[in-house]
């Protein structure tokens, strides 16, 4: 009986672990994004399209490309595209 319960313990503290494990080495690993658009976003420009302004836009800060800034309607920055 005792054995079996050492057993059962080994084996849960092995799992533990083994998924914490999977956590730390693939946690940071990805940027997680929710693919929403931005309401306030009124248009934005990108490196590759020199000042054009593009709208209408269906992006956030987080799904934006590097380097595009999005704008609100009146004119002011909200943000700067990041690299992933």
């Amino acid at each position: 009986m005792a054995f079996c319960k050492v057993g059962i313990l080994s084996l849960l503290l092995l799992s533990g672990i083994f998924l914490l494990g999977i956590e730390v080495k693939y946690g940071n690993a990805q940027k997680m994004c929710l693919q929403v658009c931005d309401d306030e976003v009124a248009y934005m420009t990108c490196p590759s399209s020199g000042d054009e302004q593009i709208s209408p836009v269906c992006v956030n800060c987080c799904t934006a490309g590097e380097g595009c800034k999005l704008f609100r309607a009146d004119g002011s920055l909200i943000c700067t595209g990041t690299p992933e």
